[in-house]
């Protein structure tokens, strides 16, 4: 018979075998922290932004939401086009809250954080001169091919099916028009 060589191993650990170990064992776990930290430092972060969109929210004078409260006031008209001051109030905060929908939409602030303005978002979007304004802004949108102002707080609402089967009809004698579309 012919002699087959074998292999053996003698496994042998150095103390700088040892060492290498420990250091990479120091490594991950220092890895591990600084991935803690780091993730921490993401929470406070977003925290500290949404806390600055509340703040915005209730203390800019631009930011009129009582407009939207209860349905009882009338903004939306034949001068609202040609009256600057309020078109531009009610610009500015749909476009804060079409804002915080792309926020939202876009996963940069997480549902809690949304649940902050959703009261808000939902105060406006039943709002019947809202409603009015997007009728408007909408079909006369469409007309000149532009996109939708406020366009993340009307996909919000439209998904969300805010508006009814006549919002969508151009010729439709429920919502009055004051655009030219």
């Amino acid at each position: 018979m012919e002699n087959i060589p074998s292999i053996s191993f003698y496994p042998s650990i150095s103390i700088s075998d040892i060492i290498n170990g420990l250091i990479f064992i120091s490594i991950i776990i220092g890895g591990i922290f600084a991935l803690r930290k780091w993730n921490m430092n993401l929470k406070i972060k977003r925290a500290e932004y949404v806390k600055s969109l509340i703040n915005e929210m209730r203390t800019n004078q631009d930011i009129v939401l009582y407009l939207f409260d209860y349905n009882t006031e009338i903004w939306y008209n034949e001068n609202f086009h040609n009256n600057l001051a309020i078109e531009r109030k009610i610009d500015y905060t749909l476009n804060f809250f079409s804002y915080i929908c792309y926020l939202s939409k876009h996963k940069i602030i997480k549902t809690a954080e949304y649940n902050c303005f959703k009261y808000n978002i939902e105060r406006i979007l039943k709002n019947n001169q809202f409603q009015f304004y997007c009728y408007n802004l909408y079909h006369f949108s469409a007309r000149i091919k532009q996109p939708m102002p406020f366009y993340d707080l009307f996909t919000y609402a439209k998904n969300n099916h805010y508006f009814d089967d006549d919002f969508w009809n151009n010729r439709s004698q429920k919502y009055p028009r004051y655009l030219n579309f």
